[in-house]
């Protein structure tokens, strides 16, 4: 399938979503959002593909850019629109998965991200502000190049809080006092710091972070899409349950897993098998 304002390549087990709007700091129109959303349904539909990365194309003098945010010229008075998530085909996992998806006539294209049962790599490198760090705030994994530039500039620029849960995304990630801190002063960080303050998983240099971000999409494209995807249900219970709830969720997470009709190929008698 084609798209007018991102690229859409398929790797081994995974596939690369580049933001392709250079000329305008890969700001988020309309058409990307459409462009997004119907990336993710064919994400969701080919059972190939395990793990998604963002990224962004650089601008037009070379510069690296991942995202800076919502076109405000083009999207001013736009409504804010969301998709209806696709069914999964039924199986006991996503039977599991689909009581932690949220129950909205449309869901938001942000929150469909963060909720699709498939694993999602932000590759950051250059301007990350506002929309830009709501998409990768949405995703499970961050990886940073060094020279990245992250931020979050909406009290700053425009008074506002960020959109997609921005706010209590970073305060998942940093903690609350750091989350307060970088929303409301809209400073900018590296990639080094966002390491260090946990907002990043991992930090490359420029030229070896798409590399990078392959080389984990295909790792984690190697394993059992089912194994998978219930890994990513139970971290992210953490988020919003007691830890007894959590635990419990987790074993009844394990309960469907070993439902699954290929359940016989993996287990204890797969790890015999191949030593």
């Amino acid at each position: 399938m084609s798209y007018e304002t991102i690229k859409y390549e398929k790797g081994d087990g995974f596939c690369v979503v580049t933001l392709n709007r250079p000329e305008r700091l890969n700001a988020l129109n309309v058409q990307m959002w459409q462009d997004l959303d119907s990336a993710l349904d064919e994400i969701m539909q080919d059972h190939e593909i395990k793990t998604f990365i963002y990224t962004g194309a650089p601008r037009p003098d070379g510069r690296p850019c991942f995202c800076a945010g919502a076109d405000l010229k083009e999207m001013a008075g736009a409504p804010s629109e969301g998709r209806s998530a696709p069914a999964l085909e039924w199986s006991p996992v996503s039977a599991f998965w689909s009581q932690r998806q949220p129950r909205l006539a449309t869901v938001p294209t942000f929150e469909r991200i963060a909720w699709c049962p498939k694993i999602s790599i932000a590759a950051i490198d250059g301007v990350c502000t506002a929309g830009g760090i709501e998409l990768a705030l949405s995703c499970d994994i961050i990886l940073v190049s060094e020279t990245a530039q992250i931020s979050d500039m909406h009290v700053k620029n425009l008074g506002w809080i960020g959109g997609a849960a921005a706010t209590a995304n970073m305060a998942w990630r940093v903690g609350v006092a750091k989350a307060i801190e970088l929303c409301c002063t809209g400073d900018v960080i590296d990639g080094k710091e966002a390491y260090r303050i946990g907002l990043a998983n991992q930090v490359f240099a420029p030229d070896k972070l798409l590399d990078g971000a392959k080389e984990m999409a295909r790792k984690i494209g190697s394993m059992r899409l089912a194994a998978v995807t219930m890994t990513k249900a139970t971290c992210r219970a953490a988020e919003d349950m007691d830890r007894r709830s959590s635990w419990h969720y987790s074993d009844a997470g394990f309960a469907a897993l070993l439902a699954e009709p290929d359940t016989a190929e993996w287990g204890p008698g797969r790890w015999v098998r191949q030593r």
